[in-house]
């Protein structure tokens, strides 16, 4: 009996090793299971976190980018409009000495000399077109030439044509004013950079 008994316990030893073994080989399969899960579940949660942040980085950089465009485009507009102002200014200057010109005696000079150079250039049969009050300071006309008064012209100076050579000039001090708008623009050192 004793040897059944030792037999006995012997065998239960050998359960239990086993139980344990097995047990042992659970836990450590469990254990690496769940290492590897939450591994993969850290990956995927960087991976997440990481495109977030990409995401949001270029969401904030292309606000950023059309927050800067508006304000460029808004300090161009700005600029523009102070140069067109500062242009302005310097054109009206220029048309009240344009104005003060037309009062004096060189004007009647210049306008005479400028009448024979359109009348040359059209030909017989031109017209000259002048303000009313200009009309008395043209003088002579060259020859085949008539004048009418036109109240149109602002400033002073000369429109011509020919209707039978179907030409026209417009020497107008307003034209030739306008004329040099885009030449001042140009180099008055009033250029728009952002």
């Amino acid at each position: 009996m004793i040897e059944l008994k030792t037999r006995a316990e012997q065998f239960l030893k050998s359960i239990q090793a086993e139980g344990e073994r097995e047990c042992a080989a659970i836990r450590e399969k469990t254990d690496t299971e769940v290492r590897e899960t939450l591994s993969a579940a850290k990956a995927e949660e960087q991976a997440r976190a990481d495109r977030t942040v990409a995401f949001e980085a270029s969401r904030a950089k292309t606000q950023a980018n059309r927050a800067l465009s508006a304000a460029r485009t808004e300090a161009r507009a700005s600029l523009a409009a102070r140069r067109q102002a500062l242009a302005d200014e310097a054109f009206a200057a220029a048309a009240e000495k344009l104005r003060a010109f037309t009062e004096g005696e060189d004007y009647t000079a210049w306008l005479q000399a400028e009448a024979k150079i359109l009348a040359g250039r059209l030909g017989q049969g031109t017209v000259l077109y002048a303000r009313p009050q200009d009309l008395a300071r043209l003088g002579d006309l060259p020859a085949g030439c008539t004048a009418e008064a036109d109240p149109s012209i602002e400033l002073g100076g000369l429109r011509a044509e020919n209707k039978a050579a179907h030409m026209a000039a417009d020497d107008t001090l307003t034209s030739r004013l306008a004329a040099q708008r885009p030449w001042f623009l140009e180099n008055a050192g009033l250029s728009i950079e952002l």
